[in-house]
């Protein structure tokens, strides 16, 4: 069960990070430095994270989507379960607060959904037919923990067909009026 009622079910690219956005690979001969600061920094031994992850947080996420996000979060005192392909990094849910918090996110992580990617009896179950599989992990999690009351998922693909009421689409990064419309369907 669930201790948080509201949750962000979140993906990264094309919400955090524009598609346009490969700053990263301007710094990749001082990523070994980079890395190195920001284990004395956090605490948190990122050399043993992909140089190319690290670098896409650090360097590519929007600082406006960044925003966004814990503007979302403080007014509403939601959650986020991260959603996008980047949690099937081995690492999980850690990880993804080790990344998170390279943008003082990391508090707000407190899980990620399962991949039911390669599950065939998702994809085969009537009550699903049409939903794009990112849509039946998020739905199989809120199935999991009875005590969330609202939810929005922010994704560049559309998850609109069973999240109908539950789902705001971005192009690149989240928006302002994105974030607005994310906040009422959490209050």
């Amino acid at each position: 069960m669930s201790k948080h009622e509201k949750v962000v079910f979140l993906d990264i690219d094309g919400v955090l990070q524009g598609y346009s956005s490969q700053k990263r690979f301007n710094f990749i001969k001082e990523m070994p430095t980079l890395q190195k600061e920001l284990t004395e920094k956090h605490g948190v031994d990122y050399s043993s994270y992909d140089k190319y992850d690290v670098g896409a947080v650090y360097y590519d996420w929007n600082p406006h989507a960044v925003f966004l996000i814990r503007k979302i979060l403080d007014e509403t005192k939601a959650v986020i379960v991260v959603s996008s392909d980047w949690r099937l990094t081995e690492g999980g849910v850690q990880r993804m607060k080790d990344l998170f918090n390279l943008h003082s996110l990391g508090e707000y992580v407190v899980d990620i959904t399962d991949d039911l990617g390669n599950n065939d009896s998702y994809k085969r179950a009537t009550e699903y037919k049409g939903f794009s599989i990112r849509t039946v992990e998020i739905l199989e999690y809120i199935k999991k923990h009875p005590g969330i009351k609202k939810f929005v998922a922010i994704d560049d693909l559309d998850l609109s067909v069973g999240l109908e009421g539950h789902f705001v689409r971005t192009v690149d990064v989240i928006t302002d009026e994105e974030c607005d419309e994310c906040i009422k369907l959490l209050t």
